[in-house]
C-alpha cells in the first residue's frame, strides 16, 4: 500500500518540510481542541439538564410541603408564626380572587342586560316601523286606522323548546338558538 505523500516525494528535511509538518501539527492540535470543546459542551448541557430536573423536583417538594402545612392550617391547627403569616396571605389572596371573579360576573351580566335591551329596542323599532307602514298603506286604501292596527298585529311566535316569546318573523330563538316552529 502506497500512501499519497510517499508518491509526491515530500522532502523530509529542510525548511519546506518543517513548515508542512508544523502546519499539520497545528491542524491536529486545532482539531483536538474543537473535539474537546464539543465534548465539554455536551457534558455541560447534560449537567445543566440534570440541574433543571433537580430544580423542578425541589419545586414539587416545596409545593408538597406547602400543601401539608395548608391542610394543617385548614383543619385549624396552630402553626408556627411564620407559617401562620404565610397562610393568612393566602387567605387574603383567595378573598381577592373571589372579589375579582364577582366583578367579572357583574361585567358579564351588565353586558348581557345591555345586549337584551338593545335587542328589545330594535324589535320595538321594527314593530313600530311595520305598524306605521301598515297604517300608511291602510290610509291609502281608505280603511280606518283602528281596523288596520288590529289586522297588522302579527302573532308573536313562542319557542316550543324554552317558551320564550320571539319577535314576528324570527326564525331562531334568541334564548336557546333552536329553530322556531319545528
Amino acid at each position: 500500500m502506497i500512501l499519497w505523500f510517499q508518491e509526491r516525494k515530500i522532502p523530509r528535511s529542510g525548511r519546506e518540510g518543517g513548515r508542512k509538518m508544523a502546519f499539520f501539527d497545528k491542524l491536529t492540535e486545532v482539531a483536538k481542541n474543537v473535539t474537546d470543546r464539543a465534548a465539554d459542551g455536551l457534558e455541560t448541557n447534560r449537567l445543566t439538564g440534570d440541574i433543571a430536573l433537580e430544580k423542578g423536583n425541589i419545586q414539587c417538594y416545596q409545593r408538597e410541603l406547602g400543601e401539608y402545612y395548608w391542610a394543617k392550617f385548614a383543619l385549624g391547627e396552630k402553626l408556627e408564626e411564620e407559617a401562620m403569616l404565610i397562610c393568612d396571605k393566602i387567605v387574603v389572596a383567595q378573598e381577592r380572587i373571589k372579589n375579582l371573579e364577582a366583578q367579572i360576573e357583574q361585567i358579564k351580566a351588565e353586558r348581557e342586560a345591555e345586549k337584551a335591551e338593545r335587542k328589545a329596542e330594535k324589535a320595538a323599532a321594527e314593530a313600530a316601523a311595520k305598524a306605521e307602514a301598515a297604517a300608511q298603506a291602510m290610509e291609502t286604501a281608505g280603511l280606518e286606522r283602528s281596523e288596520a292596527e288590529e289586522e297588522s298585529k302579527p302573532e308573536k311566535p313562542i319557542c316550543q323548546w324554552c317558551g320564550v316569546e320571539a319577535a314576528p318573523g324570527q326564525k331562531f330563538c334568541g334564548e336557546c338558538g333552536k329553530r322556531i316552529g319545528e
